[in-house]
């Protein structure tokens, strides 16, 4: 049983050994390390903290917890657990809580390809040594992953093998970060068995799902971290004690009323994500005048990232998600993702591709059919089909709209997820104090049309009517969206060409006469350290990346790190605090795209 870890922020003290913002993967391995070294730690998340049973099970229910901002502002909670960033040129989902992304991902514990690492944008150090090994077994160790041994049984990944065919290919399993037994994990956590209910990226209501807070975050507490929620993470500045006074707000500003955090610390591990980390050096930039690197928002990368769908296949997909307790009783869905085609193989590692299937969550499952079917009649493209074929799909998507998502033409169609390589060369910048990327013709790319046929080709041959994802067609916007944000605070040799070196720690620019020259005790650790597309999902890769910076670190503090297992129960916090921590979720309201919507500017004239 998952016991609540988060604490009032009216326990925050004044000053930690150690502050950690953010708690994903690269949070949630800085925590439970430096905890682990006896440092005083303290874990600041902007988002609330969620146990099973808190996610979203209806459209309602999931749009309470989507926030959206873009050009026109924010719309939704700054606590939901969906983050949507709509860019002038690029769009990202991430998620919002107390164990970051992990908490709505698909669980893909994949290595790059092994010619990723030998791209010269990664510093020398982190090429030649044998840390980041040690670190993807670290990473390992932790999170656990293994295919379900009844991948070949779900008929998503039936079909998706059929795509496969298409490309002379065989699928191939993936290692998951779930629980397939009852049991406690690495950390101590009792989890019960994964259901197979598909809906891993809505939020897992089982417990099943192997999140940093179930596991890295636990481990951090039990060793004796303080996890605060509910705070954002402003600017940093260096203080008269030569250390770090980090300045935070309450992250639901407007109930807070003005009220402000400052907390100095010996060492700050920026975790914030690679939006979030960025944004706070941005932000140290141009408050308090922090010298660092001028690549700092430079080299945003999506890792190649492809949504699509094959829409109304002549074969069942069982592809939607069914919810705990189940929604209704079909054939096991399996988890978000179970198989890929790996196309990684390629004479250019920058030409790969890797294709997986993916079940949509049971919160969205309403609104399905009533999406689907007319984009599809709108965007979607199709070989030319026989009549008899034709009338028989025609019936599938009445089918749909009748008896809803589990029947029909959705039962039968497909989520595609697709990874690459883009050109990485996308820039993030404050713009009236909110972050922007700037990433001109980003949709235009050669990388994203390759994948685009490659998609189209696997949804021909299952019969499918091929959709690319419906926020990159032209007449929504044409933008990419990515879900593996990577890069911003880019690893380099020198603060000539990165932010931070092969140890995470943050180049000071202000001495000209080193480029080499650090900000002693300023590091990040995610995915924003990154200096290339990986082709593959990344948070293995930020995993072992982050366990070899706190191997580092631990060795150039003197620090020693305890090995031994975690407490089998993590300490719940009395009553008392368990009702004073606990943040309201949003309310339910009228769907987030409706009032987006209404606010946007109207065009003159009817125009």
């Amino acid at each position: 049983m998952q016991a609540r870890l988060s604490m009032p922020a009216s326990r925050l003290r004044a000053h930690y050994d150690v502050v950690v913002v953010g708690s994903g993967y690269g949070g949630g391995v800085a925590a439970s390390r430096l905890a682990r070294c006896g440092r005083k730690v303290a874990v600041l998340e902007r988002g609330r903290e969620f146990l099973p049973g808190d996610f979203p099970d209806g459209v309602a229910a999931a749009s309470a917890e989507t926030q959206l901002t873009g050009t026109h502002g924010r719309i939704g909670s700054p606590l939901a657990l969906f983050d949507v960033r709509v860019g002038k040129d690029v769009d990202v989902l991430m998620g919002c809580g107390l164990g970051g992304t992990s908490l709505i991902n698909a669980n893909v514990c994949l290595m790059p390809d092994a010619r990723v690492f030998q791209d010269e944008a990664w510093p020398v150090p982190l090429r030649t040594d044998r840390l980041l090994a040690e670190g993807f077994v670290r990473a390992r160790h932790m999170l656990r992953p293994e295919p379900s041994a009844k991948t070949q049984s779900y008929q998503k990944v039936a079909a998706l093998d059929l795509a496969a065919q298409a490309f002379d290919r065989n699928v191939k399993p993936i290692p998951l970060h779930v629980a397939f037994k009852s049991g406690p994990n690495a950390a101590g956590v009792e989890q019960p068995a994964c259901t197979d209910c598909g809906d891993c990226c809505g939020g897992c209501n089982v417990g099943a799902k192997t999140t940093t807070a179930c596991t890295y975050i636990a481990d951090a507490a039990a060793f004796g971290a303080e996890v605060f929620t509910g705070i954002r993470v402003l600017s940093l500045a260096k203080d008269e004690r030569d250390g770090w006074r980090v300045s935070a707000t309450p992250t639901d500003a407007d109930a807070a009323r003005g009220q402000q955090y400052s907390i100095t610390a010996d060492v700050v591990v920026l975790a914030a994500g690679t939006l979030g980390s960025t944004e706070i050096l941005l932000r140290s930039q141009q408050l308090h005048g922090l010298a660092v690197s001028p690549c700092l928002g430079h080299r945003f990368t999506s890792n190649g990232d492809a949504i699509a769908f094959s829409y109304n296949n002549d074969i069942p997909v069982n592809g939607i998600g069914v919810g705990h307790p189940p929604k209704v009783q079909l054939a096991p869905v399996g988890q978000a993702v179970n198989a890929l085609i790996d196309m990684r193989d390629t004479a250019d590692v920058r030409d790969g591709i890797a294709i997986c299937e993916c079940a949509l969550p049971s919160s969205f499952a309403a609104a399905l059919p009533a999406m689907l079917a007319p984009t599809a009649a709108i965007f979607g493209e199709r070989e030319k089909r026989t009549s008899p074929v034709q009338l028989e799909g025609l019936q599938n998507t009445v089918a749909s709209l009748v008896k809803g998502a589990y029947g029909g033409a959705v039962h039968n169609s497909q989520t595609f997820l697709a990874v690459g390589h883009d050109a990485g060369d996308g820039v993030m910048r404050l713009d009236d104090d909110r972050l922007t990327i700037e990433w001109d013709g980003a949709i235009n790319q050669p990388a994203f049309q390759n994948i685009d046929q490659a998609l189209r080709r696997a949804s021909y041959a299952t019969g499918g009517t091929y959709i690319r994802n419906p926020v990159s067609q032209k007449a929504l916007g044409g933008n990419p969206m990515t879900v593996h944000p990577l890069g911003g605070c880019v690893m380099g040799e020198s603060s000539a060409t990165g932010v931070v070196n092969h140890k995470g720690q943050v180049f000071d620019a202000s001495v000209e006469a080193n480029p080499n020259a650090i900000h002693r005790g300023l590091y990040v650790c995610d995915g924003a350290v990154i200096p290339c597309p990986l082709g593959i999902h990344p948070l293995l890769t930020i995993t072992a990346l982050a366990e070899r910076a706190m191997i580092l670190m631990a060795e150039e503090y003197g620090w020693e790190m305890r090995e031994e297992s975690a407490p089998t129960q993590v300490p719940s916090p009395d009553a008392a605090t368990v009702a004073s921590v606990a943040i309201a979720a949003p309310s339910p309201q009228r769907p987030w795209f409706a009032r987006w919507l209404r606010r946007a500017p109207q065009p003159a004239n009817g125009e």
